[in-house]
């Protein structure tokens, strides 16, 4: 970066000068970086050379272009670009706002009309077709003055149970000539396991970013749901990829019919739901969830295709802008208004957020009913303003607080990294004894256990180190919506809870559910029992400091002892507890239902000095065995 000097003349510059210099430098850092943090994250549009006009592209919602397609030779050239017009349009708008243009070279069917890999097959496999094709693309790159090149080579197939390595040698190539000249390398892939088995992880070094399509699932509700996106993401960064590398792809159209979003909403269709007269779709809901997920977990989103969205208030690339810019900025919790990350929502940073300050984000008080948290962080839920009233903790997403009796009763928050907690997590398969089901290949890795009918039952050990309430958490895929689990003791009784499995669009398209229990300590069994079939398992968590909750000053807080109290409050060394007759052991807890001090009050006396001078400044709350009152302090 050039900088100009600045001429002081003959006198040496003053101490208030040199300190605005200062200051000043420091506010054009900060505002740079967080333009640096905004354009990290993706929106990807790709627009083909057949449909649409590039005077109809909004450039201030994108940051990529991908013209779509040129179309290789299977001896390593490029057929003439179609409709040059539109993409030396696209070039000079795109560019006047800051957007990068591409090429996407390839497509589903190679212009033959079938799925067809065969010329990339053939050019991939032999070293002089390799450098032609290399060669190629950099011509049409340097002659439309385009920011680099997306390889939309589609299935490239495992050689042997291996990756294909002709691909890898073909993206290694064309990534050393793309970025020696300051030109960018994307490629498209598929969104399934099974389809992109072809494909290396060395190639993850290569690319700038993957285009991660995940979306034609099947032809009906597994076309592109929510999992479908979330498991494509999982599996891409389990095998190595990075998050910032991580495009999740959603589709601008429907399945079964083809029509594009546009022709949908013109015949009817509710810009919010995901069906309509027999077609499957993403809505505004949809859209919007699968944007905080890229924003929270992955890269950015990526569009097929930008001209199938509408003008005005219900565009979903509106939408999905709207979301990337979310108050808050890419927090490490999501808040969101209705279940499955459905209706408005809003990103917080760690903090604390009384109802006010939720309000102020646009968070309405009791309105919120799903949420997702970022690894390696928690959010404290409660139940009214200020910190007060029943508590749910959370360290990972849940698509539905309704099943945690927290729906609709959110008033203020505290977001924080994560608690050293006890937790485990049990693979489906190591099951102690079983009945009726069997073992696959996962998707996800590993095995998972599948041919789950009603009835049939798993059992496992598991060593709880305390008493109390745990989150359970279940990695479940069906096609179906009438699955249900039931969790239990080994022998039926007693029953812990259950969850219905919700439709996740196939047998490998996962999503985490879960619900709150409550476990005595020690080596014990618990067994899932199927009350209806049709799903699959691939893992279960169990995770003492995720979902325990403590009733806070509620109607739970019946009183055996009205009277009992606690002063002063705030205190800095002593807390005095006051009641009448034996108010048995007392707990405190942190502010995520950790027990951090314990002790008994004795029946001699009718109140009790409790030392809190070890516990660090912040609030607490103080249960009592007998009383089950709880309080809320203050440790100053």
């Amino acid at each position: 970066m050039k900088t100009n000097s600045i001429k002081w003349g003959h006198q040496p510059p003053s101490p208030q000068s040199i300190i605005w210099k200062h200051i000043t430098f420091l506010l054009f850092l900060f505002v740079f970086m967080s333009m640096a943090t905004v354009h990290a994250q993706k929106i990807v549009g790709y627009t083909p050379s057949w449909l649409g006009s590039a005077n109809d592209i909004d450039y201030d919602r994108l940051t990529h272009i991908n013209y779509a397609f040129a179309l290789p030779t299977a001896s390593g050239g490029l057929q003439a670009i179609e409709n040059p017009a539109k993409l030396q349009s696209l070039v000079s708008q795109g560019h006047a706002k800051g957007v990068k243009v591409l090429i996407a070279i390839g497509g589903w069917d190679l212009g033959d009309g079938g799925g067809n890999d065969g010329r990339f097959n053939t050019l991939a496999a032999s070293a002089s077709s390799r450098n032609n094709f290399v060669n190629n693309v950099l011509s049409v790159i340097n002659q439309y003055n385009l920011d680099g090149a997306d390889i939309d080579w589609e299935f490239p197939e495992p050689v042997n149970g291996a990756p294909d390595n002709n691909f890898t040698l073909l993206m290694g190539q064309l990534s050393t000539a793309l970025h020696n000249q300051g030109k960018l390398l994307t490629a498209a892939v598929n969104g399934s396991a099974w389809a992109a088995d072809g494909i290396s992880s060395q190639v993850f070094g290569y690319v700038d970013f993957l285009n991660i399509m995940a979306y034609d699932g099947d032809a009906g509700a597994g076309h592109s749901p929510y999992s479908y996106a979330e498991s494509a993401l999982n599996y891409y960064k389990g095998r190595g990829l990075p998050a910032a590398k991580a495009v999740i792809g959603v589709p601008f159209y429907a399945r079964p019919s083809w029509k594009g979003y546009n022709t949908l909403i013109a015949e009817g269709a509710d810009p919010y739901s995901d069906y309509f007269n027999g077609d499957y779709y993403n809505g505004i809901n949809t859209i919007k969830a699968k944007t905080a997920l890229a924003k929270s977990q992955g890269g950015g989103i990526m569009i097929w295709t930008l001209d199938h969205d509408v003008q005005g208030q219900y565009a979903l690339l509106k939408a999905i802008k709207d979301e990337m810019g979310t108050t808050g900025g890419s927090g490490v919790v999501t808040l969101f208004q209705h279940c499955d990350y459905g209706g408005y929502s809003a990103s917080l940073n760690t903090g604390s957020y009384t109802l006010g300050q939720l309000q102020a984000l646009g968070v309405a008080n009791d309105d919120i009913s799903s949420l997702q948290v970022q690894n390696g962080y928690q959010i404290t839920m409660y139940q009214h303003d200020n910190f007060t009233g029943n508590v749910l903790v959370k360290t990972s997403n849940d698509n539905c607080l309704v099943n945690e009796e927290f729906n609709d009763d959110i008033s203020s928050v505290i977001v924080a990294q994560a608690s050293s907690g006890w937790s485990a997590t049990i693979e489906a398969e190591n099951w102690t004894v079983q009945s009726g089901t069997q073992t696959e290949a996962c998707a996800e890795g590993g095995q998972n256990v599948g041919w789950i009918d009603t009835n049939d039952w798993m059992v496992w050990d598991i060593n709880p180190p305390s008493s109390g309430t745990y989150t359970v958490e279940y990695r479940v895929a069906s096609p179906n919506s009438s699955g249900m689990i039931q969790l239990e003791k080994a022998g039926g009784s007693p029953v812990y809870g259950s969850r219905s499995v919700p439709n996740t669009g196939g047998w490998q398209n996962w999503t985490t559910i879960s619900h709150s229990i409550n476990l005595t300590a020690g080596q014990q069994q618990i067994a899932i029992k199927a009350l209806t079939g049709g799903w699959n398992i691939n893992w279960l968590k169990l995770t003492s400091s995720s979902g325990s909750r403590i009733a806070l000053e509620s109607q739970k807080s019946h009183i055996n002892h009205p009277d009992l109290r606690i002063f002063p409050n705030p205190t800095s060394d002593y807390l005095e507890v006051q009641g009448s007759a034996d108010m048995g052991r007392y707990t405190i807890y942190d502010l995520n239902g950790k027990t951090v001090s314990n002790g008994h009050n004795s029946p001699q006396e009718d109140h009790k000095k409790i030392d809190v001078r070890q516990l660090k400044a912040g609030i607490y709350f103080i249960s009592h065995s007998k009383s089950k009152k709880v309080l809320r302090f203050i440790k100053q």
